[in-house]
């Protein structure tokens, strides 16, 4: 390896704190039991919510609030718990960074056999 291929020499990769929380977003809606209203529309569920982030960078870390719709009957704790697993690990692969905290709020329950009015 020449000293260009070094990553110092190679420049530096900074990716917008609102590119992230779109990247959070979509990751956290990878998570089965997450509601995700399909494009247009709420997808027939009553109360759909879209997934929502903020991250704050810390000196090291990332930290991540997230906001949830998660359907019901799906256990709300365990689907939490999923979506901050999923987050940590994806977002470590896709931008190299490190997630140390993510706060989950759930913001809604729908119930996918509703069909709005």
């Amino acid at each position: 390896m020449t000293p260009a291929d070094e990553p110092g020499h190679r420049g530096e990769l900074t990716i917008a704190d609102t590119v992230l929380e779109k990247l959070v977003a979509a990751i956290a809606g990878e998570v089965d039991g997450i509601t995700v209203p399909a494009a247009g529309g709420l997808a027939g569920v009553v109360g759909a919510r879209r997934t929502t982030a903020r991250v704050r960078r810390t000196q090291d870390r990332l930290e991540v609030a997230l906001g949830l719709a998660i359907t019901y009957p799906t256990p709300v704790a365990a689907t939490a718990d999923a979506a901050r697993r999923r987050v940590g690990t994806r977002v470590a692969e896709l931008a190299g960074l490190t997630v140390g905290r993510v706060d989950v709020d759930v913001t809604a329950l729908p119930h996918p056999g509703r069909v709005a009015p």
